[in-house]
C-alpha cells in the first residue's frame, strides 16, 4: 500500500521515542519482542502494524508447529550435507521446545497445542521405497522418525490410495491466533500501534526515524518482521525474498479421524483436523505457480477447485462435505530456503527476519531468538546470516 499526501497525520503529532521498534504484529514480531523484554525488561519496546494482530501470515497459515515434511529433510541433505541438514532440523525442534518452555508453559489447551506427530505420505511405490531409505538416513541422523503403512494412515489419518508414510513424533498442531494472544499477554510495557502504515524511514547518528500514517516514531534499533511483505518497505530486499501465496480450505465439523498435521509434497499439500472437528487443506499452488507468486491475498477458482476435489475425494468420509472457510495467505520465499536474519548490511540500526519459505511457526519464535542475540553481538549461523543475500 502507498500513503497519500491527504492520509498523511503524522505531522499532528510529536515523535514517540522507543528503545526498539518492531515492524509487524505477527509471530515474527511479538517473539522479538519477546526475546527483547527477556534481554532486557527495561527497554521501551514499541510494534506497529499497518493491520492488526495477526492479519498477514501468522493469521492464515494451517497451525502446524512442524520441523517439515521428510521430503523437506531430503532437500536439505541433498543441498547442505547431511550434518548441515540436521542442524537445520533441530533448529526447528528447538523453536518447538522454546514455545513450550517460555510461552505455552504447562497449558496447552490455552492454545490449543496437541504433540501428534507428524507424516509425510507416499504417493507411488516409487515414493515408498524412497521413503524407506530416507527413514534410515533420518534415523541415523536421530531423528525420531518411523515407518507406517497404508492401514496406519487409513486408521489414523483418515487417507486413502497411499502407499505408507514417514511419521515424525514430535511435531504438533497449534491455534496460531491464540498463540499470538498467548505472547501478547506476556510483553509487559510493549505497546502496540494498529492500523499504522510505515511509509518512510531514515537513520542519522543517534536514531532511526520512522513515519506512519498517523504518527512519527524514533528508536535505537528497527526490527523488521514482515517475512513476504519486507520488499514493500524495504525494496533492496525484492530480490531476496518472493511473496508466494498459499490458499486453504476448511470444511464443516466432522468426527475425529485426522491424528495430526500430514504433508502430501506431491501437490505441495497439507492437512489436518481441528480440534473442534473441521478439516482444514491446504497446498496445491504448484497448479498455477506463476498466479501464486504475488502478494496478493486472494482465493482463485483454479487452486480452490482443486483443494475441494482433493478434500472430497482422498478421504474416507467426506465425499460430500461442505466447505465453510476458503483464504489466502503471502509467504516470503528466499533463493535458497533459508531465512535472513540479522543486522541490515546497508542501514546500521536496521534488523530483519524475513524469507520463513513456508516455516513461519516452525521457526519464528527461535528465530527471533537468533535475532536479538544478534543484535547483541552474537553471530548469526552462516546459512540464515541475512549478509549471504548481499
Amino acid at each position: 500500500m502507498t500513503i497519500s499526501y491527504w492520509l498523511d497525520q503524522s505531522s499532528k503529532t510529536s515523535t514517540a521515542h522507543y528503545d526498539a521498534l518492531i515492524i509487524g504484529a505477527g509471530i515474527a514480531g511479538l517473539s522479538t519482542a519477546y526475546w527483547l523484554k527477556k534481554e532486557n525488561p527495561n527497554l521501551k519496546v514499541a510494534i506497529l502494524d499497518r493491520q492488526y494482530l495477526g492479519a498477514g501470515a501468522s493469521g492464515r497459515n494451517a497451525g502446524f508447529v512442524t520441523c517439515g515434511s521428510a521430503e523437506h529433510f531430503n532437500k536439505l541433505h541433498e543441498q547442505f550435507g547431511l550434518a548441515k541438514a540436521t542442524e537445520i532440523w533441530r533448529f526447528s525442534e528447538r523453536n518447538r521446545e522454546l514455545l513450550q518452555q517460555e510461552i505455552i508453559q504447562g497449558h496447552p489447551e490455552a492454545v490449543d497445542f496437541y504433540q501428534t506427530g507428524s507424516c509425510t505420505v507416499a504417493p507411488s511405490v516409487e515414493d515408498w521405497s524412497r521413503y524407506q531409505t530416507l527413514a534410515q538416513t533420518m534415523l541415523d541422523a536421530g531423528i525420531d522418525v518411523e515407518l507406517i503403512d497404508e492401514k496406519y494412515l487409513a486408521q489414523h489419518y483418515g487417507v486413502r490410495n497411499f502407499q505408507g508414510a514417514i511419521q515424525y513424533k514430535h511435531d504438533g498442531i497449534i491455534h496460531p491466533i491464540k498463540l499470538l494472544n498467548l505472547i501478547r499477554s506476556k510483553l509487559s510495557g510493549v505497546d502496540f500501534f494498529e492500523g499504522q502504515e510505515v511509509f518512510h524511514i531514515e537513520e542519522n547518528s543517534s536514531a532511526v526515524l520512522v513515519k506512519t500514517n498517523l504518527q512519527n516514531f524514533s528508536a535505537e534499533k528497527m526490527f523488521v518482521c514482515l517475512n513476504g511483505y519486507i520488499s514493500q518497505l524495504l525494496p533492496e530486499f525484492k530480490s531476496k525474498v518472493k511473496p508466494q501465496r498459499g490458499q486453504v480450505v476448511v470444511t464443516e465439523p466432522l468426527p475425529a479421524f485426522v491424528k495430526g498435521p500430514c504433508y502430501l509434497t506431491k501437490h505441495l499439500c497439507y492437512f489436518r483436523q481441528l480440534p473442534t472437528g473441521e478439516l482444514l487443506v491446504g497446498g496445491f499452488r504448484n497448479h498455477d505457480l506463476e498466479a501464486e507468486n504475488t502478494a496478493l491475498d486472494e482465493a482463485t477458482d483454479l487452486i480452490q477447485k482443486a483443494l475441494t476435489e482433493f478434500t472430497q475425494s482422498y478421504f474416507q468420509n467426506t465425499q460430500q462435505v461442505k466447505i465453510n472457510y476458503r483464504w489466502s495467505g503471502v509467504m516470503g520465499f528466499t533463493p535458497d530456503g533459508q531465512m535472513l536474519i540479522g543486522q541490515h548490511p546497508l542501514r546500521q540500526r536496521v534488523h530483519v527476519m524475513a524469507g520463513c519459505s513456508g516455516h513461519g511457526m516452525g521457526l519464528s519464535f527461535v528465530s527471533a531468538k537468533t535475532l536479538v542475540d544478534s543484535a547483541s553481538g552474537t553471530p548469526v549461523p552462516s546459512h540464515l546470516d541475512v549478509a549471504r543475500l548481499f
